[in-house]
């Protein structure tokens, strides 16, 4: 077999660089890169908008083919990024990913600050629903009557835990499956669930619970706030006027639980396959919302760094970092991680 001659090697090189250059990254990102996603379960409505994003990303012809791959959300993710798992995971709230930061609370002792955001999904609140028959009106009234916190592993569910813990309100604590949780619910043998929500409407799954068992929302009063941010200083509330909720208008006035949710990953997925998500997602957004509408109205980059309270942030990933000066977005400082000038 005789060698190439050196016209076809160099014909080949310039073909392979014209390939590389039309799919909008470098030459030497030109084979497909496979990614493991976390998400959340298959059985929360949340899983749809983790369908959506692997498929917008993939969709976007940027040599990236995500996978995604069920889990028990926030908590679960942040552990299976580190243990190199995930490549990269939604369904992780702000306030859990601080904390694995830090090495405090639900990771005490064991920081990781490698742990970066990448973008976010939307504002919502982890909502403690109830049945109307239940005659219960604040979260501490839950005490010594079974209620779902939510799945194993999930920061909600956690910080339902904790709350408990800090208020001394007893709850008997059922964790399950959100199916399970809307089954046993229906037939009575728990009180409640806690379910994240959008901030003005019930959860889609819990539509239609609500025609055949009547529900209602409960919160937290000013006093249960202030003892739980004394405890847990990191962790936001928002206050939930009456008739904010269109589906139950009777609910309220409360305070809830309102983490902000977006996608982590390691600080070493590198800042070129960072860049190409979190582009992809953000130019994918109409598609996205057309799956799950929650995320209509809100800026996955520039809002992060609006709603993101000081003390609570965690370094944004440099993939980010150059994305958002592309589009004329302000990091601040207090985002920027050490690898990024």
């Amino acid at each position: 077999m005789h060698a190439p001659r050196p016209h076809t090697r160099f014909l080949a090189v310039i073909a392979f660089l014209a390939l590389a250059l039309g799919t909008g990254f470098p030459a030497a990102e030109a084979q497909v890169r496979n990614l493991n996603m976390g998400s959340t379960s298959s059985t929360s409505p949340v899983y749809a908008w983790a369908v959506a994003t692997a498929n917008v990303i993939n969709k976007a012809n940027v040599g990236l083919n995500v996978t995604v791959v069920e889990s028990g959300a926030a908590l679960d993710n942040l552990r299976k990024l580190k243990e190199g798992v995930f490549d990269f995971a939604l369904s992780i709230d702000i306030p859990s990913a601080m904390q694995m930061y830090h090495g405090i609370d639900s990771f005490k002792g064991q920081p990781w600050k490698d742990v970066r955001v990448l973008f976010i999904r939307n504002v919502t609140v982890d909502r403690v629903y109830v049945r109307k028959d239940a005659g219960v009106r604040t979260f501490r009234e839950l005490a010594g009557k079974k209620f779902s916190p939510g799945i194993p592993g999930a920061s909600s569910t956690a910080y339902m835990m904790k709350f408990n813990e800090v208020l001394k309100a007893n709850i008997a604590f059922v964790p399950g499956t959100l199916a399970d949780s809307i089954a046993a619910l229906q037939t009575n043998r728990i009180v409640g669930l806690q379910k994240t929500s959008p901030v003005k409407a019930m959860d889609s799954s819990l539509i239609e619970v609500n025609l055949t068992t009547p529900l209602t929302v409960i919160g937290f009063t000013a006093e249960d706030v202030a003892a739980i941010t004394k405890a847990y200083p990191y962790i936001p509330f928002i206050e939930t006027p009456r008739g904010t909720i269109a589906q139950l208008p009777e609910a309220g006035p409360m305070h809830e639980l309102a983490p902000i949710v977006g996608a982590m990953a390691s600080k070493d997925l590198p800042e070129d396959v960072v860049y190409r998500i979190v582009k992809s997602y953000v130019e994918g957004q109409p598609e996205v919302a057309a799956s799950y509408p929650a995320v209509k109205g809100w800026d996955p980059v520039a809002d992060l760094f609006r709603y993101v309270p000081e003390g609570a942030e965690v370094p944004a990933h440099a993939g980010l970092v150059r994305y958002a000066r592309e589009r004329g977005i302000e990091v601040p400082k207090r985002f920027l991680p050490p690898e990024v000038k």
